[in-house]
Formats: C-alpha cells, structure tokens, sequence
C-alpha cells in the first residue's frame, strides 16, 4: 500500500483503547488524513476493560465495540484486521504485514499494548490453564465453564477478582490463590483488603492470602493447584479442573525493537508520546512514561489521545496520571487512586472505618496524594479530582481530623 503523495499517513499498530484514541484524535484535527489502524485481532477493536463483564453475562458481544464498522468507513479510516507486522523499516518508513503487504507512513504510532505474563510455575503448560486478555480468551473460558465444577484463579488483583466474580456468576466453586499478604496489593491497604476479602467470601468465593504456589498438578489436564502448607507443613491441593492466571502483563516490545527505538521495561516516551526514533509515537500499555508503565485503561486512552494528536500537528501532552481502579462484576463499590500508604515522614494517614466501608485519604506536605474508598465510591468524583489539582488541605489536617472535615472541604 502506498500512501498518497498530498495526504500524512498515519499508521497505528494496535486496536486497543489508545490506538483507537490516536485514530480519533488524528481525525478530529485533520479530517482528511488517511489513517490505517492494524489489528492482529480478527473482530472490531473492542472495550477490553469490559472483558469481565462479558464473562459474567453484564454484557454481550455487541456492546463491547468501542465503533461499529460502519464508523470506520463514514470516516474513512482504512481497518485491517487479522494481520501482524514482521518487519519496521524507520528509515524509509514502511512496515511489513505477515501476508507480504508492505505500508508506507509518515507517522507510526506503536500501541500494541501488552501480553499476560505468566510466572515460571511447574506445570502451566497443562490443558486448562488460562490467561484472559482477549475476547478470544473470554470465549473460550465460557466453552468450559458448564462443565468444569472446580476453579482456581491465581492472583487477587483486579483482574484476578473480577474474573472470580464473573464466574461465581455462573454457579461455578472458585478459589483465589494470592501469595502475597492481602488483596489487591497494588490498590488496597492491609485493613481495607481485609474487609473485602470478608465481602467476597460471602458470596461463595474462597479465597487464600498468602499463598505460595508450589506447581500445578495433572497429567496431560491440570487437575490441582499446590500450594505450600503453612509453618512447614505438608503442602495443600486444591482441586482445579481450570485455571486463571492473572499476575500481570509485559508490554509487547517486539515492533519497538524493530522500528529500532529505545526500550527499557516499555518504549520510552516524552510527554508528546514520541519515541526515540523521529515520527514514531507509542502509547498505552506498551510505554514507560517516567519510569512507569501504567497498564490502566485510562493513561491508555490519554496517552493515546496525546499520542494522535501531537503526531498531527495539533498541541497535546501527557502530565502523568495518578493510577485508579475500580472494581467491576462484583457488585462491591471500590475505588483506589494514588498512593495509599505511607512512605515519608510526616506523610499523613485519615481513616474511617464503618461495618461496611472504609476510607482512608493519604496526604503529604497538606496534599492529597491517594485514597482508598470501599462502599464509598460517591466520593471518587471528588477525591480525583482534590488528587488532580493538588488541593492544599493543610488548613483542616488538626490532630483528630475526621473524613467527613475532609470531604467537607473538597466542595
């Protein structure tokens, strides 16, 4: 394919959420570029956030494109699915497809996200044992779920919760495995996971904090997961006929390296989104933005919103985004922004803990710097907010400050 002589051709790598935003932002500074967005996929780019509810039945396929098609064609925005790219050439700008074709850019924006990783534990090669990143992933797990009565979800992330929480949905026995001490490690303090933990277990979840998992048994069909038995003692089976993991991603660097740009844990980027290489931007799951790679779909969609438009002329920046979450599926209101425990002196810690909810807001120098909201998400509006603007609460953190003095003061 060769790009029109009068017209900028954008080339975007990646249909998820922020390839899809950098197609959106090109187009509405310049309506008439052609843009190409590839796809290794073979279905329309779609919400992956919204993986978990389409496991649980909250949601069915038509409602997780992020367009219909016939969005794509009225905007002239040339999609090609089912087809990879083996080769980058950034000097004479052109990429290399898996069926030969050869595309010519003069701006390439990498967004071809990140892949689940999988620890190194014996036996995750045997039948049964699943990742979910992909709508092909959810499909499959829904083909094995009416008949497969135990299953065992390795990590007590996000995603590993709401994956738990999806498939109780359908009647199924689940545990939760997470080795390290409490739930959610990354979002949640050791109080707040504690209360949720007794949430979840009441909704027929059994879940395990901490637990180290020793390998997974089976012959040629994973059968149970072990896992270490406390104090020395003999190890634990849990029976398993499926298997979830869920511990993380890595971003997919292999277009990066081609395309010959700089790389440490993802593609370095500046605050336009560019890379190291001129004309070639990155954004979402793949980047590293002041040593953080966020994995989020919100810096996604920002970074690639950034990432369209500064590559077409119009001026844009990323600032950094104070990572978020909520947890979907199960029907418990959760919000975590921020950072939630403290690291520095005179870092300053108010809680409010109730029978079904908890708050805690973390401040430093009278900032607010992070939140945990359980049963309280009415707040998360205004927390992000006080968080983004950097709101100086100086004049009410008194000792014996309350939450509720907190709130009051954001508005």
């Amino acid at each position: 394919m060769t790009k029109s002589p009068n017209k900028t051709h954008f080339l975007i790598a990646g249909g998820g959420i922020a390839g899809v935003s950098a197609v959106e932002a090109i187009h509405k500074v310049d309506s008439e570029a052609d843009i190409t967005l590839i796809s290794e996929e073979p279905v329309l780019p779609y919400f992956r956030m919204s993986l978990t509810r389409y496991l649980a039945g909250e949601l069915d396929r038509s409602q997780l494109d992020l367009h219909k098609e016939s969005w794509y064609l009225e905007n002239h925005i040339n999609l090609v699915l089912s087809r990879r790219i083996t080769k980058i050439d950034a000097e004479s700008k052109q990429v290399t497809l898996d069926d030969g074709q050869l595309i010519e850019y003069d701006k390439l924006i990498l967004a071809n996200g990140a892949s689940p990783f999988v620890p190194p534990i014996p036996g995750k090669e045997l039948s049964g044992v699943m990742t979910l990143r992909s709508l092909e992933d959810a499909d499959r797990i829904l083909q094995t779920l009416d008949h497969t009565a135990d299953i065992v979800c390795i990590g007590g992330g996000l995603l590993g919760l709401e994956i738990a929480g999806a498939i109780a949905r359908h009647g199924s026995k689940v545990t939760v495995l997470e080795a390290l001490e409490w739930l959610l490690p990354r979002q949640l303090g050791q109080e707040a996971a504690e209360m949720l933990r007794k949430q979840i277990s009441t909704m027929g979840i059994s879940v395990t904090v901490p637990a180290k998992i020793t390998g997974l048994v089976g012959e040629e069909k994973v059968e149970g997961v072990e896992i270490a038995g406390p104090d020395g003692e003999a190890a634990v089976c849990v029976p398993a006929e499926l298997v979830l993991i869920s511990a993380g991603v890595r971003p997919n660097l292999d277009l990066a390296k081609m395309a010959g740009v700089e790389v440490n844990k993802g593609v370095l980027v500046n605050e336009h989104m560019q890379t190291s290489k001129p004309d070639i931007y990155a954004a979402g799951d793949v980047t590293e933005f002041h040593g953080i790679s966020y994995g989020l779909w919100i810096p996604a969609r920002k970074q690639g919103e950034v990432a369209g438009r500064h590559a077409a002329g119009a001026p844009a920046e990323f600032a950094g985004d104070p990572p978020a979450a909520k947890l979907k599926v199960l029907g418990i209101d959760l919000f975590s922004i921020g950072q939630f425990l403290p690291t520095e002196a005179g870092d300053r810690l108010v809680t409010s803990k109730k029978d079904d909810s908890y708050v805690s807001m973390l401040f430093r120098n009278g900032i607010l710097i992070g939140a945990n909201l359980l049963g309280e998400t009415g707040l998360d509006a205004k927390v992000r907010k006080a968080i983004e603007a950097k709101t100086d609460f100086s004049n009410v953190l008194r000792d014996g400050v309350t939450v509720d003095e907190v709130v009051a003061q954001m508005g």
